[in-house]
């Protein structure tokens, strides 16, 4: 039973971690989309937005364990 709450609290931590750090970014880059309206600008921010949320996911998960 202990592994089972360690599993669960391990999960949360990793949720939690990810997405306080994640709505910075979202909201970093949606700004920067209203506030700039090119095409370039656009494509730009979303791999970046997509590369740094991947390394924020892994980054959540290393920290947890």
């Amino acid at each position: 039973m202990e592994d089972y709450h360690f599993t669960i609290n391990m999960i949360r931590n990793i949720i939690v971690t990810f997405f306080q750090s994640g709505i910075w970014v979202v909201g970093f880059f949606y700004l920067l989309n209203k506030t700039f309206s090119s095409k370039t600008i656009l494509k730009a921010s979303k791999v970046i937005m997509i590369v740094v949320l991947v390394f924020l996911l892994l980054y959540s998960i290393d920290i947890s364990r």
